[in-house]
């Protein structure tokens, strides 16, 4: 009986916490300060600063939004409430960054701060200890930067911004060293099959440069929400 009420307890909190988020992330989204959408040196323009429409369309995507939150509530909530709350704070902090960067082309520093402060959260559930989280945050950023100063050297252009070198560097403090080089390899499949599949559809030029963030917000959702808990039998597998 008490497990009962446990569990029905936990899907009620899945479901406020996933209505608050999902229709949180578009409302914030649609009110970011607009200096936060643009590069340094630059000043908004006019939609930025008084949009006449809104930047991220509330239907359907709060709906959208809100069902992807409850699931994920309730999936790791049955599992383990803290880590629940962290994966769900990252998720929401990454659905934030794609949107960005898939609209305006831009990785906000201040969520990816935000990101930073999230990860926090997630260090007891390293099983390297605490200092993988820090390894792995130097590993993101590290691996990052190399596949970036290699892009324009071979490419004499720049072929990965700041912004995804830095939020690689972010999201090592949530997956660790381990988990780090997994979203990397999930990264790298997601976005050459994606690009590849619109090559063939002819819908992108070979040399088009395409916004990173969203392969990354989802490989690294991905690892949050399954990879990691299976590998370390914090739920039990299908």
């Amino acid at each position: 009986m008490n497990e009962l009420i446990r569990e029905l307890i936990i899907c009620l909190a899945a479901i406020g916490a996933g209505v608050i988020l999902g229709n949180g992330a578009v409302y914030f989204f649609n009110r970011i300060p607009g200096k936060w959408l643009c590069d340094y040196g630059q000043e908004p323009d006019e939609e930025l600063l008084h949009p006449t429409r809104q930047r991220l369309r509330s239907t359907p995507w709060k709906y959208v939004f809100t069902g992807m939150f409850i699931v994920i509530g309730i999936w790791l909530g049955m599992r383990d409430p803290i880590y629940c709350v962290a994966v769900l704070a990252a998720v929401w902090l990454l659905l934030e960054l794609a949107v960005a960067d898939i609209r305006y082309q831009i990785v906000p520093d201040q969520l990816v701060l935000l990101l930073v402060v999230t990860g926090c959260g997630f260090i007891p559930f390293h099983a390297g200890g605490p200092l993988s989280g820090l390894w792995g945050a130097l590993a993101g950023f590290g691996v990052m930067l190399l596949i970036g100063v290699l892009g324009r050297l071979i490419y004499r252009k720049d072929t990965l911004g700041g912004g995804d070198i830095r939020l690689f560097g972010a999201l090592g403090l949530c997956c660790g060293l381990d988990g780090i080089l997994e979203v990397f390899v999930l990264t790298t499949l997601l976005s050459a099959g994606h690009f590849a599949y619109l090559l063939l559809r002819r819908r992108v030029k070979i040399t088009e440069r395409r916004p990173m963030v969203p392969y990354i917000a989802l490989a690294a959702g991905i690892y949050l929400v399954l990879f990691h808990e299976i590998r370390y039998n914090i739920i039990i597998p299908f």
